[in-house]
């Protein structure tokens, strides 16, 4: 795979077959080990155009596949699924040393990180299936995979470089910077590997390249890192020991996904969308994830980060938006925090704008996933949103953030009663839920994963009271929310932390609320809730429908969740 499509057994190389069967086999291999959608597979079998006998060809192309490898390719289910080890396939083989290699960096051993790193890249001979390029799926796919051979690539030749043997690694670093002349931490260790050669004039030079190249076609200037390379180069005429700037030596990939959560459900369709979305051959830069107040968008978030996360070679990163007590947190915080996980350790200007500038400049050609947790508004998002390149960014907020475009948009709602059963039998036992007792909950709190979460939690550790006990506790109790605590947290500060996002007008339009029943309102019956407030009703309602206080789900209704109306009627005593 890592050069044109080579099939061996044996005794030998081996005829994988006609084009398409080999596009087949190449898409199977770029994901082995995972089903592929039959589907997926027609549509890069003939991305020109399906034939009405596509499904029967694709079976065809199957058996023959399997005459040639084996009963490797089996269907499962929905797809087909190629097995294979990595000392089968070199793809994974690559993975498997990388991943080996990196294991020893953080055990401190760089001498066994850069042998097998050297292994990882030794591997590739071409391009990814060079030889079935012009398919356009294959194509996709084996970009991404050629991202994470330039990250192991340019990771291991810093450590190479910082060994002495720059002068081995030259050639070949120089010929594939002109390649990716974007690839700035290329750029960097080929100017580090010529100066270290006594090349100072070339280094000086090929600097100047790159500068007046991402002006004129990006129109930015080259990162601090390289600037300062730019300039201990000038000030250092006389010493060869030069080193990378501190982001491109060794740099280890961040890691910061949270623990995902292995209980979360409800959410299987959202996270194939988002999976999808994130990776896919036609995917998006952003992704919003929105929902009302504890609907489980940051899990949701976390376990897409996960499935994804091999496809970003360059790291993850998450980042909350807001400080503790929910206030929003300060722009040149979240960039200072953004920039220091991604390896750039420098003084952050002062002034906002710059400070995005430079974070965005910073991280244009490089492929990060980016989780930007409890957005605010859109405003708070907006500079943060790489311009170009292969970053993808997530967004979660509880507001819709309709303003921010060209995103791919995900919303969340409530679970229903047989998946909030499910929640609450993992954490105190099937045997303690009983349906009557769980809809009697539901009825009075709703069922978003945060309320059903701090019900498991209060009979978890409340033993001897039954689910019936407790249904009786909750219609009984004055403030509801105070009854109900997740995480160490009452669910009333939750609700409060997006109350306090609203300007003046729609926090007396939230004070209304309480009054209302369960159930979908009207729009009339919920125009009339707000008519003695200053601002048109329909202005009112549609801020609170952005900032998701009042659900939609039809055009004659409206919705006001549990938890909403219970924050409103405290409000009002």
């Amino acid at each position: 795979m890592l050069g044109p499509l080579d099939v061996r057994d044996g005794a030998g190389a081996v005829d994988p077959g006609p084009y398409k069967q080999r596009v087949l086999l190449g898409v199977l291999l770029l994901r082995a080990n995972m089903v592929v959608p039959v589907d997926q597979l027609v549509q890069a079998v003939w991305p020109e155009g399906l034939p009405r006998t596509a499904r029967k060809n694709l079976q065809v192309y199957v058996s023959a596949l399997r005459k040639i490898i084996g009963d490797r390719i089996h269907h499962a289910s929905y797809g087909y699924v190629l097995d294979a080890v990595p000392d089968e396939v070199d793809a994974l083989r690559f993975d498997t040393l990388a991943n080996s290699g990196y294991a020893a960096y953080h055990s401190g051993n760089l001498h066994e990180t850069r042998k097998l790193l050297g292994e990882a890249v030794a591997l590739w001979r071409d391009e990814v299936l060079a030889d079935l390029a012009g398919n356009p799926v294959i194509a996709a796919e084996a970009d991404q995979l050629g991202q994470r051979y330039l990250a192991v690539y340019e990771d291991w030749v810093d450590l190479e470089i910082d060994a002495g043997r720059h002068l081995a690694v030259l050639g070949p670093l120089a010929r594939l910077a002109r390649r990716h002349p974007f690839r700035e931490r290329l750029t960097a260790a080929t100017i580090t590997a010529l100066y270290r050669a006594g090349r100072r004039r070339e280094a000086l030079a090929t600097y100047e390249v790159h500068r007046q190249l991402i002006a004129r076609e990006l129109g930015i200037a080259p990162s601090l890192v390289l600037q300062q390379l730019y300039q201990s180069m000038l000030a250092d005429a006389s010493n060869r020991s030069l080193a990378l700037a501190p982001a491109g030596r060794g740099r280890v990939r961040p890691a910061q996904l949270p623990r995902d959560v292995p209980d979360l459900v409800g959410r299987a369709d959202q996270v194939d969308d988002l999976v999808g979305a994130l990776t896919g051959p036609e995917s998006s830069d952003v992704a919003v994830i929105t929902g009302a107040v504890g609907t489980g968008k940051t899990a949701l978030a976390v376990r897409v980060g996960h499935r994804v996360a091999e496809a970003f070679e360059d790291g993850q990163v998450f980042v909350s938006l807001r400080v503790p007590d929910g206030r929003p947190k300060a722009t040149r915080d979240v960039v200072t925090e953004l920039m220091r996980a991604t390896g750039l350790d420098v003084p952050v200007p002062r002034d906002d704008g710059e400070a995005l500038a430079v974070w965005r400049s910073w991280i244009a050609d490089r492929a990060f996933l980016v989780i930007l947790d409890n957005a605010v508004s859109e405003r708070q998002v907006r500079g943060l949103l790489p311009g170009k390149g292969r970053n993808r960014t997530v967004v979660t907020s509880s507001h819709r953030l309709s303003g921010l475009e060209s995103v791919h948009r995900v919303e969340v709602g409530e679970i229903s009663e047989e998946e909030a059963g499910e929640l609450v039998g993992r954490a105190v036992g099937p045997g303690r839920v009983l349906g009557s007792a769980l809809r009697r909950i539901i009825g009075r709190c709703g069922s978003t994963p945060l309320v059903v979460r701090a019900v498991a939690a209060k009979l978890d550790s409340l033993r001897h009271l039954s689910m019936v006990d407790y249904a009786d506790r909750l219609e009984s109790a004055q403030s509801v929310l105070y009854e109900l605590v997740a995480g160490g947290t009452p669910v009333r500060e939750r609700v409060a932390r997006v109350y306090s996002d609203l300007a003046p007008p729609q926090r007396q339009a939230v004070r209304a609320l309480g009054g209302l029943p369960g159930g979908p309102v009207g729009a009339a019956e919920l125009a009339e809730a707000f008519a003695a407030l200053p601002e048109p009703a329909t202005r009112i309602i549609d801020r609170l429908v952005e900032a998701n206080i009042v659900g939609a789900p039809d055009a004659a209704h409206y919705a006001v969740p549990a938890l909403v109306r219970h924050f409103a009627a405290d409000l009002a005593r």
